[in-house]
């Protein structure tokens, strides 16, 4: 049994088949040194086996490569790139606990920022309650809106109110200290004729800041101080008439703090909290839209004058962040010195193929090719594609790492700074386990997936970038005849997401269902609505899905359809298939009568053997044909076998190189 399990043929010539990484590699046999001719055979053999050649083969070896290769109840495993893969391996695993360890501190800090929002709602606005915090789809109930002046008028008092009593009445601990404050802007219109306004023409507006402390009053009671407030005695001491009348928006700024206790490590988490409370008629039509918006931060809790320790992140470990910061800098060194080596590798190898091409693939000197085609030293920027999101993924990790593991403390921390963070390491992780799949090639089945993107690429941009032109066409009338009646339709995100989601046949009915007839200004909307919705499913579930589809079952079909290296031509596929079949002898004589150099040939006979001495070649000593070296990467590094370290168990063979196996090319 030879290397790769197939039976070694001791009693017949060797075939020498080295088209494809797949092929049988039989050892050659090598003729004894009795004659001239085998004298001469064997020095040519040696003379090309240069010193140059052997070390661009090495170089060509330890470039493209693969750590683990799973062939004929074979496993090939090569030591260099095992070490390299081990150490992605561990430096993904750390990167995925800190991930999971990270999110877990960002969802709680999100959740008592969420709740603390809440709680000022409920603190704040005047006529909150439970039914407003759940998000329902279709919305159960319109905006929280005021429409009168006096509503108007008591929800800002209450605001004011329920701030300045908030270290009194509310559960939560609340406290203010000497830089926070409460200010508000009223932005309202003056235009001619509107009772005692000053304006000779056209709209005028005006826009009024005031601190809180006019229609503020204090009562002192046996829990502390109390706090009244009306809006009516500020705007009558700022001397502003029947503001409220024609108001578009008023707006309570406030600064507060808090403090939340943590039980397990008896630590606190000291928030400051900016917010607005606002009250916005934009249009002054009457209905006054109420809401509440805050921005909280971590702090320090010495600045609250609070003797107790901060409460850090919780979950993240900071060695398991340190350790990913080292393995993403050995990762991001290791990636580097490989783009430096592919493009010296890339120099070499050019420089030796332009210099011993010829004589190497033993092509006619009259012949115009000089060089390997230019596919081949695309390989080497082929390969080295997949290291570019391994290298983003690296750059990203760190990045955010960094903040995780030396930016938290002394920071004022945000939900928006945890977010930008979270998508910066969720990125990182992403392209992390997708770099990871170019190790998958251990057999041919775990790269079908790439296979079939690859056939099929360049047929589904052409049919989306038709399939996106139709949707364009979809989206803006969508948006802009269904938009003023149905929330499904209102903007041209929502739009587009409704458009995505129907292509699954998601809530058709309930989309449809939410148009309102009466509202719309002609019966033609409801009927246009229907019909739209009707052929856009059909379009895009029954058509354009489907032709998809096809177009990557085509793809696949091809895929394992195609044997051997898919780079071959119909014609050297065939006669590499009848040289290696065993009783095709009658076909391998005529192809050595063809090829020899005697006899007469028509001038058809003499194109088909100037065609195929570009493809096979004879053997004078033992009349028969062999395989000639294709003009690849391929055949040049597997010109030379190398010497390993086999052992088997059981029914497995393990074979450990330092550089390739049979596959050296990581696609």
């Amino acid at each position: 049994m030879d290397k790769e399990g197939i039976p070694s043929q001791t009693n017949t010539p060797a075939i020498y088949v080295n088209e494809t990484f797949d092929d049988v590699v039989t050892p050659r046999t090598r003729p004894t040194a009795n004659t001239s001719d085998e004298q001469e055979t064997s020095k040519s053999r040696t003379t090309t086996r240069t010193r140059e050649e052997r070390r661009l083969r090495t170089l060509l070896k330890v470039f493209f490569y693969r750590p683990v290769k799973w062939e004929n109840s074979t496993c090939y495993i090569h030591i260099i790139y095992l070490i390299i893969f081990a150490i992605q391996i561990i430096k993904l695993s750390l990167l995925t606990k800190q991930m999971l360890l990270y999110g877990n501190d960002r969802a709680k800090f999100n959740s008592i920022v969420h709740r603390g929002h809440l709680t000022l709602r409920h603190l704040l606005l005047k006529g909150w309650d439970a039914s407003w915090e759940t998000v329902p789809y279709p919305p159960a109930h319109g905006d929280f809106a005021v429409y009168t002046i006096n509503s108007l008028e008591e929800g800002i008092d209450f605001a004011v109110q329920q701030y300045y009593n908030a270290e009194i009445d509310a559960i939560g601990y609340y406290k203010r200290v000497h830089s926070d404050s409460m200010d508000a802007i009223v932005k309202y219109f003056d235009f001619p004729g509107f009772h005692d306004a000053d304006v000779d023409k056209g709209i005028d507006i005006n826009e009024k800041h005031f601190s809180i402390e006019h229609g503020l009053t204090k009562v002192q009671t046996d829990s502390g101080t109390v706090y009244n407030y009306s809006i009516a005695d500020e705007l009558e001491f700022l001397n502003l008439s029947q503001p409220m009348k024609r108001m578009l928006t008023t707006t309570l700024k406030f600064n507060i703090h808090s403090v939340r206790p943590h039980e397990k490590t008896k630590h606190a988490l000291c928030l400051s909290i900016k917010g607005e409370v606002t009250f916005t008629d934009i249009d002054n039509n009457g209905q006054v839209h109420v809401d509440l918006d805050t921005l909280t931060s971590k702090i320090n809790c010495h600045t609250m004058n609070v003797s107790v320790e901060d409460l850090k992140l919780e979950y993240t470990s900071i060695p398991i962040s340190k350790a990913v910061l080292v393995f993403c800098v050995i990762s991001i060194v290791i990636t580097v010195l490989t783009f430096i080596f592919g493009i010296y590798v890339c120099i070499k190898t050019k420089l030796y193929m332009k210099k011993n091409y010829k004589q190497y693939f033993d092509v006619k000197e009259t012949a115009e090719e000089s060089d390997l085609p230019v596919d081949e030293y695309l390989r080497f920027l082929l390969l080295k594609l997949w290291d570019i999101p391994l290298l983003i993924s690296d750059c990203f990790t760190v990045y955010g790492t960094y903040w995780v593991v030396f930016g938290t403390e002394g920071s004022d921390w945000v939900i928006s700074l945890l977010d930008s963070y979270t998508v910066i390491l969720g990125m990182g992780c992403i392209l992390a386990w997708l770099s990871m799949l170019r190790y998958f090639k251990v057999h041919n089945k775990f790269h079908l997936l790439f296979s079939t993107l690859s056939r099929a690429i360049s047929d589904v941009i052409a049919y989306m970038i038709c399939v996106t032109v139709l949707f364009v066409g979809f989206w803006i009338c969508g948006y802009v005849v269904l938009g003023p009646y149905n929330v499904k339709f209102e903007t041209p995100a929502s739009t587009a997401e409704t458009l995505f989601a129907l292509v699954n046949g998601d809530e058709i009915f309930a989309t449809i269902a939410m148009f309102d007839d009466d509202q719309t200004g002609s019966s033609s909307i409801g009927l246009f609505a229907r019909f739209y919705i009707g052929v856009y499913v059909c379009i895009y579930t029954i058509v354009v899905i489907n032709v998809l589809v096809a177009l990557f079952l085509s793809a696949y079909d091809a895929i394992k359809a195609e044997p051997g290296d898919k780079r071959l031509g119909p014609l050297e596929k065939a006669i590499q298939d009848v040289i290696r079949e065993k009783d095709g002898q009658q076909i391998r004589s005529s192809f050595y009568d063809l090829l020899s150099p005697d006899g007469h040939r028509s001038r058809v006979e003499t194109t088909l053997r100037d065609e195929l001495q570009n493809i096979i070649k004879i053997n004078e000593k033992s009349r028969e044909i062999e395989n000639v070296k294709l003009k690849t990467l391929k055949s040049f590094i597997r010109d030379e076998i190398d010497k390993r370290l086999e052992c088997s168990i059981g029914f497995c063979k393990f074979s450990m190189s330092l550089f390739v196996g049979e596959e050296p090319y990581a696609n």
